[in-house]
């Protein structure tokens, strides 16, 4: 029965004959086989990663880095919006209140009003009844009384002008409260679409490396 005994040399292996002669058998054969081995290992260590990015593959509930970075912003939109909705909400109350001292104002003038008719009415009409009734009404009493009715229309102009003062507070403020929901306006719409580009920079960023894995993995493909 043939007896083969065999060492390794360089690039191959040397075998003994029965008859004492030397066989030699390559190794290309075997190195072959671990480069294919080799390819496999390296594409399914791509095709694991390219799943921790899309997300294919994972168990059930689990998402990639691809979801994960969409669900990110998705998530900072929402509370973006979410900050302005409550900025936008103490202004509203800002403006309920400034409303509730406008109609204050309105009633304080149109009771001071009222109240200075009614009062300039009464004391000329008292005048009006002493001159129809001959009572005694000197000169020096109606210059009196005008000085009266002058003076009353002073005060009322004075409260006139202090109601147009505070008025015109209001509708400042009123103003600049208008100004500020513009302004949040501006600034919401600058924030997300802030948030928009640096989500397209990621999202380019993960399509890019999506298209190396594949290059990559038909390159393996090819080797196996």
């Amino acid at each position: 029965m043939a007896h083969q005994v065999g060492r390794e040399v360089k690039k191959g292996w040397e075998w003994v004959t029965p008859s004492g002669g030397t066989k030699w058998l390559s190794s290309e054969n075997s190195a072959a086989a671990d480069t294919r081995a080799t390819a496999r290992g390296g594409l399914e260590a791509l095709q694991q990663y390219k799943s921790s990015i899309t997300g294919g593959g994972l168990q059930e509930g689990g998402f990639g880095r691809k979801a994960g970075i969409e669900k990110y912003y998705e998530g900072q939109q929402d509370l973006t919006e979410q900050e302005f909705a409550l900025r936008r909400g103490g202004v509203g109350l800002q403006q309920e209140r400034l409303g509730l001292q406008r109609g204050s104002l309105e009633r304080q003038e149109s009771s001071a009003l009222n109240q200075f008719l009614g009062d300039a009415y009464s004391f000329r009409k008292s005048g009006d009844v002493q001159k129809a009734t001959g009572g005694l009404y000197s000169g020096e009493q109606e210059r009196g009384v005008e000085r009266q009715s002058a003076t009353m229309a002073n005060m009322m102009r004075g409260q006139q002008e202090s109601f147009a003062s505070q008025s015109q507070g209001l509708d400042i403020s009123s103003q600049e409260l208008q100004n500020q929901l513009q302004g949040m306006d501006i600034a919401q719409a600058r924030s997300i679409s802030d948030l928009l580009k640096a989500r397209g920079v990621e999202m380019s960023g993960i399509e890019d490396l999506l298209y190396q894995i594949e290059t990559e993995e038909i390159a393996y493909e090819g080797a196996t």
